[in-house]
């Protein structure tokens, strides 16, 4: 423990007896592309790890290099209370050999230092971080270097697998993982918030502990919020996002969505990650979406909210992230317009990278693409207020396009709008004669009970290919919500499993994934020929079953 505190120490330019090594000199900061260090007060940070940058934007949009970061661009940028300092960790792992950085916003200048800790948070203004070994803090007060770092020994060692997560005004919160064994499964651990004394406080009960990924203090520095990421294996985790008073031990609120939007994204209760969250005001806004690598990254499938006192105000779909600033500035980072355009980020640092827009006084600005991370200010995200609801995704209504995304012939859709408006209105005669070339016993079976209602379900679904006799409604026979397969749904597809409310198919074992088929779950589904004739006339001929 001493020579692995003494690295930590000699980083920070002092010993606990007062000598030690003279601190790393300034780098300046460089490449401004907008107002420059000093001549705009910033808002927002964000990282493009591809161009490995730090950058900085003021609340016209304007925005500029803050500074270059290491070999591996950090995961998060953290600001200091007062949003005078800017610091993250580069190339954290489990041997803690990363290098913490300190940018003064004001000066433009970045101090880098060697550092085998365990993630940063500001302790009131001084940055904080854990030893690897977690049995102290280091302590980085405003005036760092002028002012030596301090040890603060922990009255109990959290263990060499635990990280300081997130900050506060008062103490900071470190999560310790915990061996797996009788009631601990796999990733689970505790939650404490340690003073600057070195005082641990559980913030669990006893025999409750929770999985953990990142956490995020509220402005006022007391309420806590972080995500759960309970694994079954690599490609079954479930996470969610939770909060926590901050005060007495308890067990923290689960924030889950079970909206329209939510429903329709596929995430289900099996697989979905959180891809990202932050405080706005006393409420939090959050981004739940599919699991990188293994399930369909389509972009409709990201459904974001904002979450204030139980209530969940639903956000809109195809952004990895949303955040909300003062005066009605909101950054918002998304994915391109298809599955294609979710760009994986460098590996370790974030699942994809985005585009990343700031709006302000009516105006949506890009600031950036291949966006990682990004962080409004304590003031900023502090002044937040609440936001509008956006309108939930529309009902099921006529495709305009294949299962594949093709374009359908206008012919096939102007017949499509018409069954689906006489099956509306239950009205079987105007559905025979809409199927007049079909068989008679395809009549009865229109005229008969649920004959109507089997045949909206079945037109609103995507079509796809059936040889020579056209085109099918619904396509769909069975598909796996998983990348790299030769079934792997389409997000059109997708949208029918949830339209048609199939089950998992539980009996496919073929596949890694979730497999979903047209036979599993929802009511008995008969899907409708389509064809056009030599004219170009779209007919609906008969069914392709039953």
């Amino acid at each position: 423990m001493a020579l692995l505190l003494a690295g930590v120490i000699a980083a920070a330019g002092c010993t606990a007896t007062g000598d030690g090594a003279a601190p790393a000199g300034p780098r300046p900061s460089g490449g401004a592309t907008g107002a420059g260090p000093g001549l705009a007060r910033p808002v927002l940070a964000f990282v493009q790890p591809e161009k490995r940058a730090v950058m900085l934007v003021d609340a016209a949009g304007r925005t500029w290099r803050a500074a270059p970061t290491g070999e591996t661009p950090p995961s998060e940028v953290v600001w200091s209370p007062d949003g005078r300092r800017l610091a993250w960790l580069d190339g954290e792992g489990a041997s803690g050999t990363g290098e913490l950085h300190i940018h003064d916003v004001a000066k433009g200048t970045l101090r880098s230092e060697p550092c085998p800790c365990h993630g940063i948070g500001f302790l009131g203004q001084d940055l904080a971080t854990l030893a690897v070994d977690g049995t102290s803090l280091a302590l980085f007060p405003p005036s760092y270097p002028a002012e030596r770092a301090r040890r603060v020994p922990l009255g109990k060692s959290r263990g060499t697998y635990a990280r300081l997560a997130t900050g506060g005004p008062d103490d900071v919160i470190v999560f310790s993982a915990l061996p797996e064994g009788p009631g601990v499964f796999r990733g689970q651990g505790t939650v404490s918030a340690v003073d600057r004394r070195g005082t641990v406080r559980e913030l669990l009960p006893p025999a409750k502990p929770s999985t953990f990924t990142d956490a995020l203090r509220a402005p006022d520095g007391k309420a806590l919020a972080w995500g759960s990421s309970d694994s079954g294996g690599a490609c079954w985790t479930r996470a969610t996002l939770l909060t926590h008073s901050g005060g007495t031990a308890e067990e923290p609120v689960r924030h889950l969505p079970d909206d329209a939007a939510f429903r329709r994204a596929l995430i289900g209760d099996r697989q979905r990650s959180l891809t990202s969250f932050a405080w706005a005001g006393d409420g939090l806004t959050v981004t739940y979406g599919p699991l990188e690598g293994c399930q369909v990254l389509a972009p409709e499938r990201f459904v974001s909210y904002y979450v204030r006192d139980g209530v969940r105000t639903f956000l809109g779909t195809g952004m990895l992230g949303i955040a909300l600033g003062a005066d009605g500035r909101v950054a918002r980072l998304a994915g391109g317009a298809s599955a294609t355009g979710l760009v994986r980020a460098p590996s370790g640092v974030a699942a994809y990278t985005g585009t990343l827009t700031l709006t302000s006084e009516g105006r949506e600005l890009p600031l950036g693409k291949g966006v990682s991370a990004f962080a409004f200010t304590p003031a900023e995200s502090a002044a937040a207020r609440p936001p509008a609801a956006a309108p939930q995704p529309p009902g099921p209504a006529v495709t305009t396009v294949a299962q594949d995304g093709g374009k359908l012939p206008e012919a096939v859709v102007r017949l499509a709008r018409q069954i689906e408006d006489a099956a509306v209105r239950g009205d079987t005669e105007r559905l025979v004669a809409l199927c007049d070339t079909c068989p008679p016993g395809v009549h009865e079976w229109i005229r008969g009970e649920g004959g109507a209602a089997a045949v909206l379900r079945a037109i609103r679904a995507h079509p796809g290919r059936n040889g020579a006799e056209g085109l099918i409604y619904p396509s769909l026979s069975s598909c796996v919500d998983e990348p790299g397969q030769d079934i792997t749904c389409t997000p059109q597809q997708l949208g029918d499993v949830a339209l048609l409310d199939l089950r998992p198919d539980e009996g496919n074992v073929d596949y890694g994934g979730v497999v979903y088929s047209a036979w599993n779950g929802g009511p008995a589904m008969v899907p409708l020929l389509v064809r056009i004739d030599a004219k170009g006339e779209a007919l609906w001929t008969g069914l392709a079953a039953g």
